[in-house]
């Protein structure tokens, strides 16, 4: 495999970092968007395999994240500023024919943008994405339910007293994180950042952690305009996942015709515990659609 290709695309007078793993064989490229939003590319590289299949996987870190440019402008930070940038990556690198993959927030930007109606999206693929930041809240509160009655306080405490930065809680996020975000016992090393702190762009418009959605995006719901995604969908999620099935389930019942892959045993990391099963699930589903 050739080594990849990357480089610097310039968007509203900032540079948003991209990188292109394979050959273009002709098949159409997966373009692939993080989650966060202030996290970066590095995390979802576990796609690159996909490569192996003669196409091209097209990484980025959003504005704010990674190595991308981290702009001090609040803003900024809007669905509205991601989806555009989307566009400009596209465009910058010619993807007129592509299919789509979004993690997590990733997801959501992913569902932003099909709502724009772009052209030459072939096949969307919503990898633990939220559909409804209510209806993921809701759920989010019974996976704390269910953690030690120490951790469960722990959380509650802080949340209400607007602590969430204190040593007590990130202990405690911890405990929540190794149940429902990665469940191995090492983060692999390739797949950390060159630059892991998560931008201002993550507490302004997710919030405080990830059991507490409090930001701009916490009304966020595209529950009731997901029908308007009428391209081959493939949903995602894992067993654990804070991104829990029953929320993957209700995707599925309101993208019409759409496909659903629960991984046993599972979390919002899917795609890294099982690395082998998660890339030929997705390129069984991209294959199709080609």
């Amino acid at each position: 495999m050739k080594q990849p290709d990357e480089g610097h695309i310039p968007y509203k007078n900032y540079k948003t970092y991209y990188k292109v793993v394979g050959e273009d064989t002709g098949k159409p490229p997966l373009l692939v968007l993080h989650g966060g939003p202030g996290s970066a590319h590095n995390y979802m590289l576990a796609l690159a395999a996909l490569a192996e299949e003669g196409r091209q996987i097209v990484f980025y870190d959003q504005l704010g994240g990674g190595i991308s440019d981290r702009p001090k402008d609040d803003s900024l930070w809007t669905t509205t500023f991601f989806v555009e940038e989307v566009d400009r990556v596209r465009k910058h690198l010619g993807l007129q024919d592509i299919h789509l993959l979004g993690h997590s927030w990733g997801g959501m930007l992913a569902i932003e943008y099909m709502l724009t109606k772009p052209k030459g999206v072939r096949s969307i693929t919503l990898a633990s994405a939220m559909i409804s930041m209510p209806l993921y809240q809701t759920e989010v509160e019974k996976l704390k339910k269910d953690l030690p009655d120490r951790v469960y306080a722990a959380l509650i405490k802080h949340e209400t007293a607007g602590t969430t930065d204190s040593a007590e809680y990130a202990e405690a996020m911890r405990v929540y994180d190794a149940r429902h975000i990665f469940r191995g016992k090492l983060w692999p090393k390739q797949f950390s950042s060159a630059n892991p702190a998560f931008g201002d762009s993550y507490k302004l418009m997710w919030g405080a952690s990830e059991a507490y959605a409090n930001g701009r995006l916490k009304k966020w719901d595209k529950l009731n305009q997901l029908k308007e995604i009428t391209i081959p969908t493939l949903i995602t999620s894992g067993q654990y996942d804070e991104l829990t099935p029953e929320q993957a389930l209700i995707t599925q019942a309101n993208i019409p015709g759409s496909e659903i892959k629960i991984f046993t045993a599972g979390s919002h990391c899917a795609h890294i515990e099982y690395p082998e099963e998660y890339v030929a699930v997705v390129e069984e589903f991209l294959s199709k659609h080609d």
